[in-house]
């Protein structure tokens, strides 16, 4: 029986493709690929902390109409009309509690558009959220 220990160096693949070492072999960060492993450290960014707001604009579709406007909001469920895209970081538009896909609304200020009838009485909610830094 042969009871020798075989012992492996890792070394780094460059090959001539890919003088930058990104090599999936490669056990350690690679030389180059300065997106995924970059050569200098970071300078350290100081803290900022963010802000967020919610509003929240609710509707019940009629099941005739595509296109609601801040007037047609239900005042007991909404903090806001529907927001200028302008004023907020995101928005996400539940119909009947699902999320919709972002392909099928268009928001622009005081006006939501969709690219199909609702149902008759299901509720619209789009979710406006505000992210500022202090």
């Amino acid at each position: 029986m042969n009871n020798r220990v075989r012992h492996y160096v890792v070394t780094r693949d460059i090959n001539p493709k890919n003088q930058a070492g990104c090599s999936p072999l490669a056990l350690m960060g690679p030389l180059g690929c300065p997106l995924i492993f970059p050569r200098q450290p970071s300078a350290p960014q100081s803290p900022t902390l963010l802000r967020g707001e919610t509003f929240q604009y609710t509707a019940i579709a009629d099941g005739v109409r595509n296109v609601y406007t801040s007037g047609d909001a239900v005042p007991q469920f909404s903090t806001s009309g529907i927001l200028d895209p302008g004023t907020f970081t995101f928005a996400s538009l539940f119909i009947n509690g699902i999320l919709q896909p972002p392909h099928s609304y268009v928001i622009q200020p005081g006006t939501l558009i969709l690219s199909d009838v609702p149902v008759q009485g299901a509720p619209i909610i789009i979710q406006f959220v505000r992210i500022i830094s202090q």
